[in-house]
């Protein structure tokens, strides 16, 4: 083992075992009951960004998220992606240093000749310039690591309006906007996102049955095709594993009320 890579190896310790105790509070008591102890769970939801950024653990800035900001979503699905972020009033677009879907979108198109900063800056510009709103920069300071993701949860957000960074309580994650998504793109994001947590750029063989990856269903109580128990009932089938925990818990209306 080189020195570098014995680096990374106590980096991702460390950042594991920081998360151990919120964690196994979540895989003991369920999602519901662990924010039913959260006094201020409804900043989460304050819903006044409006920004489309990536969906990475290490961009905070945003409310509205997908994997390098819709960069890998085409056709269709970008259509109607677009359609829903313009009708809850999005305002602006982010892009972010070493972003992987970016990276993922330049392997899957054979670009050779650009940066994948330069295409993550890029493609960002031109999902602000579809969507009619202005690009608002490329994020160079993250709230991870460089080197490798520390997400140990993934986010189903199916409110439109979910920032766990706003709350400390909250695990940092991985955060896809289902709501603004059609169930193939919502569910593609999803097992992006699950494929870089068990990958070498997450933390991989870390994850096991007693310490599963959890996906958290996040349900909208006011719309009944967004609930927790729904969404968390499509994906239990889907990405049930054994190093995957599926758990859910829906805002309470007035949380809602309040963003709106």
């Amino acid at each position: 083992m080189n020195v570098e890579h014995e680096s990374h190896a106590v980096q991702k310790e460390h950042e594991w075992m920081q998360q151990q105790e919120t964690i196994s509070a979540i895989l003991e008591q369920g999602m519901e009951k662990f924010v039913d102890d959260i006094p201020n769970l409804e900043n989460a939801f304050e819903g006044q960004e409006h920004t489309l950024c990536c969906m990475d653990e290490g961009v905070p800035q945003g409310d509205m998220r997908s994997a390098g900001s819709g960069i890998l979503t085409e056709g269709a699905q970008r259509e109607e992606f677009i359609a829903k972020l313009r009708a809850a009033g999005i305002k602006d677009v982010t892009s972010h240093e070493g972003c992987g879907a970016a990276g993922l979108y330049r392997e899957r198109h054979g670009i050779t000749d650009r940066t994948v900063d330069e295409i993550a800056i890029e493609q960002a510009k031109k999902m602000a310039d579809e969507l009619g709103v202005p690009y608002k920069g490329h994020v160079t300071e993250l709230t991870r690591p460089a080197e490798f993701h520390t997400a140990r949860v993934v986010y189903v957000d199916g409110t439109g309006r979910f920032n766990p960074s706003r709350v400390t309580e909250l695990p940092a994650g991985f955060v896809v906007s289902a709501r603004f998504m059609t169930p193939e793109q919502a569910l593609s994001e999803i097992q992006l996102a699950m494929k870089i947590a068990f990958g070498e750029h997450g933390f991989g063989d870390k994850f096991t049955q007693d310490d599963p990856l959890v996906v958290i269903t996040i349900g909208d109580s006011t719309e009944a095709d967004f609930g927790g128990e729904i969404l968390s009932r499509e994906l239990q089938a889907i990405v049930g594993k054994k190093r995957v925990r599926v758990d859910q818990f829906s805002v309470p209306r007035t949380g809602l009320r309040e963003a709106t």
